[in-house]
């Protein structure tokens, strides 16, 4: 657990950092004032400081994770919740908050989308392909790493000329809606499946979320072209 806490602050700082930077860094502090100026990269650095030491006194407090894949993903959320709250104690208001940490994140998406894409293209996989191979006898659906059970749970669901499958467990979800930032959740992460996807060459249909309060997220997937 600890080597877990080390690698995610060695890699996951930078990367947060350089990521706020780029998405935030002389944009304006108010959407509608901009007589309030720009953020600086020195304002970033202390909003980003502060973040991580509030994250720190929120850790030791985060519930316990099956999995490698739902402990990182809890304290992500986690991180991107001290963020926000960050932002709205530095005087942003809180939907313009809302959109600037959703770009932070998805710059990280992003270049995770990236990866994936080239792994993809270099080994030749079908993508709808490869979804479709995870449904199993017993009905469940094996989402892969970071989302893969029992940390996150889902179940397979046919769809007529693609894929589907209702995630019915997200600790993000969970956790968000415990700190009364639901939408905050629905905002960032569960918005963000939709370009990410879409950097796969799929179009993601989806009607509920559980951060949202649904019982589920269904996900319904399917080739771009269609």
């Amino acid at each position: 657990m600890v080597a877990v806490d080390l690698l995610f602050r060695g890699l996951g700082k930078p990367l947060t950092v350089r990521a706020a930077r780029r998405a935030i860094v002389g944009r304006n502090r108010s959407r509608y004032e901009p007589e309030k100026g720009r953020f600086t990269t020195a304002e970033i650095n202390r909003i980003l400081n502060q973040t991580w030491k509030d994250f720190g006194l929120l850790l030791p407090n985060l519930p316990r994770e099956p999995t490698l894949g739902s402990r990182i993903s809890l304290k992500l959320a986690a991180l991107t919740l001290t963020f926000f709250r960050n932002l709205t104690t530095s005087g942003i208001e809180a939907r313009y908050a809302l959109e600037l940490v959703s770009d932070v994140c998805w710059r990280i998406f992003q270049q995770w989308g990236h990866v994936v894409k080239r792994v993809y293209r270099l080994f030749g996989i079908d993508i709808v392909g490869l979804y479709s191979q995870h449904a199993q006898l017993d009905g469940s659906w094996t989402l892969g790493f970071p989302f893969n059970p029992p940390g996150f749970l889902a179940r397979y669901t046919p769809v007529e000329g693609g894929v589907g499958f209702n995630v019915v467990r997200c600790p993000i979800a969970e956790f968000m809606r415990s700190q009364g930032a639901s939408d905050l959740a629905v905002g960032t992460w569960c918005m963000l499946d939709y370009s990410f996807l879409e950097m796969q060459g799929l179009r993601l249909e989806r009607s509920k979320t559980l951060a949202k309060g649904d019982k589920e997220c269904d996900f319904r997937l399917y080739p771009n072209d269609q």
